[in-house]
């Protein structure tokens, strides 16, 4: 594997993404030549879009969703021919599932051999810092920490702490970042605000860079890097596009910006090509597409905008009631109420309404999976709705349950040409490598769809002016050609 280090902190809002961000540019900056990775561990959207303005490659490694080996796998794949990778972990360095440590950073550390530089935020903190640290490092046997970053640390205060650190903890502290509003980014209901809504970001990068080449001991966390231990072998790499034979239309802008990357691949390994469009731009769906995917993200930051859309939203409309296949996940699925596509209202609840890992079960037969199938998948909203959907079950790994899920068709879908209950939508982000079928399906859905353009309409009784039949078996005029 390419030399590795996994940064992580003691809680969530600790100040990783800043130091990872600062560490990759100052090493590009530094070594011109290197390629540097910056890998999230978790099921996060927001953070990459940081680490994409300072790193060569960047992507996500998930162990619930993919288990140890599937996380090498990715990681090698993401890694291949970088001279550096920095992995970022999620919430706590030992904060698992449901309270446990399964899929913490500290297992993602284990599974990739990483050392691991953790960063305290040391405002206001003086000897007791050390008895945290050392509780760090004897939680567990094999913590890896190779050194410790102080976070909103002035030089003078630095200076007595790392000597302190040292005696008291028996390990090493690699640099410092000083507190700055020149370089600080802004919070909101799901995390950071996403780069493109920072104003000044390629400025706030700059001065974070300059900062950091001062403070942080680079030679310090390159050697700990390189101490990463022997290669681990992996798994064969993730599947490579295949011929394509399908389109589908992605929504993608900064209302509809989360979207797992091996979700996309997934649909290209099995034949789909991807059509990107913006809502937010007012563009339609794009012509020749056989299915529309609908992400997460901020729609309702945009609410107004979206609405007064209507070439946009008119498009969409349409499409959904084509009986064209819809998933639409989180934002897209607000998206879709908004838009009175399907039912409910929705509300603001001012707080996370379902947060964290679930494993889904399909109640009902659906174009994603049939009745019975599993997947894993991730919640965290603040909004929630009236009509959830029960056509899932979600399960938590505490044994807490709860229904979601739509399963449906807006009003004006055909029930010929597989238009009824062509949609799928509901709050949980889901992961498809966890369950390849679900990628293979969509597409199969998509070429059903696909196939059935260009022919005849025959006049079905339950016709909702659609432009092509896929045969319905009460056609009025003595049969339906596509049965013929």
């Amino acid at each position: 594997m390419v030399p590795r280090i996994l940064i992580s902190s003691p809680s969530s809002s600790g100040g990783k993404t800043t130091v990872v961000c600062a560490l990759s540019m100052v090493v590009r900056q530094r070594f011109p030549g290197a390629r540097v990775a910056v890998i999230k561990a978790g099921p996060d959207f927001i953070d990459p879009m940081f680490h994409s303005l300072s790193a060569h490659v960047t992507g996500n490694i998930d162990i619930f969703f993919s288990g140890a080996d599937g996380a090498r796998t990715v990681f090698e794949s993401d890694t291949r021919g970088c001279s550096l990778a920095i992995v970022e972990g999620s919430m706590g360095y030992f904060d698992g599932v449901s309270g446990g440590i399964g899929a913490s950073a500290f297992e993602v550390a284990a599974a990739l051999d990483s050392p691991v530089i953790l960063v305290f935020d040391v405002k206001g903190r003086s000897l007791s810092l050390c008895a945290e640290i050392l509780g760090f490092m004897k939680f567990r046997p094999s913590a890896r920490i190779a050194g410790i970053i102080l976070n909103r640390c002035s030089r003078s205060r630095y200076a007595l702490l790392s000597e302190m650190i040292r005696k008291e903890c028996g390990v090493g502290c690699l640099g410092f970042l000083e507190e700055d509003e020149g370089f600080s980014v802004g919070s909101r209901h799901l995390g950071l605000m996403t780069p493109e809504t920072v104003p000044g970001i390629g400025g706030k990068m700059e001065l974070l860079a300059a900062r950091a080449s001062e403070t942080l001991d680079i030679d310090g966390i390159l050697r700990a890097a390189s101490f990463s231990g022997a290669p681990v072998e992996c798994a064969p790499m993730r599947a490579e596009p295949g011929r394509e034979k399908v389109r589908i239309a992605v929504a993608r802008d900064d209302a509809f910006c989360f979207y797992y990357r091996e979700n996309l691949d997934m649909l290209r390994a099995a034949g789909a090509g991807i059509s990107f469009f913006s809502p937010l731009a007012d563009e339609e769906v794009p012509e020749g597409c056989s299915a529309l995917y609908i992400g997460g993200g901020y729609p309702e930051l945009f609410f107004s905008r979206l609405a007064d859309n209507s070439r946009s939203s008119s498009s969409v409309r349409r499409f959904c009631g084509s009986g064209a296949p819809v998933f639409a996940e989180c934002g897209g699925f607000l998206y879709l109420q908004m838009l009175g596509i399907l039912g409910g209202s929705f509300r603001n609840e001012g707080k996370p309404v379902r947060f964290g890992y679930i494993e889904l079960e399909a109640l009902e037969d659906s174009f994603l999976m049939e009745k019975g199938g599993r997947i894993k998948a991730h919640e965290f909203h603040y909004f929630d709705t009236s009509e959830n959907g029960s056509s899932f079950r979600a399960v938590k790994g505490d044994g807490r349950s709860w229904m979601c899920v739509q399963v449906s068709s807006p009003s004006n879908a055909p029930r010929c040409r597989g238009g009824e209950r062509n949609i799928v939508a509901g709050f949980p982000h889901l992961y498809f490598p966890s369950n390849p079928a679900v990628a293979e399906r969509f597409v199969d859905a998509a070429l059903v769809f696909e196939s059935m353009r260009g022919l005849s309409c025959a006049g079905c009784s339950s016709c909702a002016g659609c432009s092509s039949c896929a045969g319905c078996s009460s056609c009025r005029k003595g049969g339906c050609p596509h049965e013929k």
